[in-house]
């Protein structure tokens, strides 16, 4: 007689958090963070520099800074297409498939400079026919010409961040741009400003040190990636590897690309509302630039740590864990932050009391969205870990242009809200982008069946 052996069916638990996974998440997320609030440090120090050569300096560095953001963002998306890529080679330990990794990454570098650097030189010849002034081109373009030449070294320090996470070694990556923010100040005196009988070259200046900074960075990351075992590449360049990089990556820029470029269209939107509106508006952007950190730090630790794990499940309900926890806490700063805003400041001589005291319900809107705004950043974790770009492309897009951009202008202009109708159309475009990407990751929430 035949029998048949029925095993036990393994469990699952139904919220499989686990506290150590919660607490390496945090471990890698804290240094990358660290770097991007570190990063936003120097461009503040650029602005302030730039700013004691005047108005004009300003918005010419203001101009060519903004452009190169939008191309570097893109560059740096689409390699950020290596990192679950490179995540898996290491936990898989396949030393060949690093190399040809790391020769398509390159490559990759290679192929975006060669297409950004004419871009970005360029621009002062055409961009006016945006409506930018000729004359501010022009007192920029030196400025916006040694910025292009900064792209190389900044896609190739964009590649070699997006290796040393994904081997789970971030922490490098802080000490290097820790080094960089006294390198930045120095240089932007000493080539702005002159030195002894030197007069110095001005806004040029700053670009030039822009040059040498990042050129420093890229060598520092490069020693520090040998020195972690993360060197050498493969005799010949690997077609599918590029492909498979670019498939991942491209929809990643243009995702981060929709993203950054809805902000830089609120800002010169809020400017043309008046004074009180744009200066309430600046500094609620501001604000949001440090709270955006967090979701940085976790997206990318994300990232890494769904590409290397064995069960995704344990890894996506720790990350959504801890990120829910950071969302509330952050919520509810920002809201505090709110309410005193909205009492004013009582000291008429505070020049700025009215545009803090406008500020205030935007700050409001901003922990709205900010409660799920580092559960988006984790999810959107997720979703790169998985390979699953495409997605978070078509989410970024719907949120940020067909729903924050129309209602934002419609509640500022139609409605008469200002700056308030502006936010409240970023905030509603976030959180649907927000439940968008939460809502993908039941797709992945089952581990796929092994197959023998």
């Amino acid at each position: 007689m035949t029998q048949t052996l029925h095993l036990p069916r393994p469990q699952h638990p139904a919220w499989p958090f686990d506290t150590q996974e919660a607490r390496t998440i945090l471990a890698q997320a804290a240094p990358v963070a660290m770097v991007a609030l570190v990063n936003m440090a120097m461009s503040v120090t650029d602005t302030i520099m730039a700013a004691a050569h005047g108005p004009e300096a300003l918005a010419a560095v203001a101009v060519g800074s903004d452009f190169y953001s939008i191309v570097f963002y893109l560059v740096a998306g689409t390699i950020g297409g290596l990192s679950p890529l490179y995540a898996e080679a290491s936990e898989a330990r396949d030393e060949t498939r690093l190399r040809t990794l790391r020769t398509a990454g390159w490559a990759i570098v290679a192929l975006a400079a060669i297409m950004a650097v004419p871009l970005i030189w360029t621009a002062p010849a055409y961009l006016h026919g945006v409506g930018i002034d000729r004359a501010l081109l022009s007192r920029g373009e030196g400025y916006t010409q040694a910025m292009a030449v900064t792209i190389v070294p900044m896609a190739a320090t964009a590649l070699l961040r997006c290796r040393l996470t994904a081997i789970e070694r971030p922490g490098l990556l802080l000490k290097v741009t820790l080094a960089a923010v006294p390198l930045n100040a120095v240089g932007n005196q000493i080539l702005m400003n002159g030195f002894g009988a030197w007069d110095g070259l001005g806004i040029t200046g700053a670009g030039i040190s822009s040059l040498v900074v990042s050129t420093f960075t890229a060598l520092a990351l490069l020693f520090m990636a040998f020195r972690a075992g993360d060197f050498g590449g493969s005799t010949v360049v690997d077609r599918l590897a590029i492909e498979e990089i670019l498939a991942v990556g491209l929809p990643i820029g243009i995702a981060t690309l929709a993203e950054v470029g809805i902000f830089l269209s609120a800002t010169l939107y809020a400017a043309t509302l008046g004074t009180e509106a744009a200066a309430a508006h600046s500094i609620a952007i501001r604000i949001a630039g440090v709270t955006y950190v967090l979701s940085v730090g976790l997206l990318q630790a994300t990232a890494v740590r769904v590409a290397r794990s064995r069960d995704h499940r344990r890894t996506i309900a720790s990350a959504m864990g801890v990120s829910g926890g950071a969302g509330a806490i952050l919520a509810a700063l920002l809201l505090t932050a709110a309410v005193l805003m909205a009492k004013g400041i009582e000291d008429e001589a505070v020049s700025m009391a009215g545009a803090m005291a406008a500020a205030a319900p935007l700050i409001a809107l901003l922990a709205t969205a900010e409660l799920v705004g580092p559960a988006n950043a984790a999810a959107a974790g997720v979703l790169r870990g998985r390979k699953d770009t495409r997605a978070l492309m078509a989410f970024s897009i719907l949120g940020n242009w067909i729903v924050a951009a129309p209602l934002g202008i419609a509640l500022a202009s139609g409605g008469g809200w200002g700056a308030t109708g502006i936010w409240l159309g970023l905030t509603v475009g976030s959180v649907t982008a927000s439940l968008l990407t939460i809502g993908r990751l039941r797709r992945h929430w089952h581990p796929k069946p092994v197959r023998y």
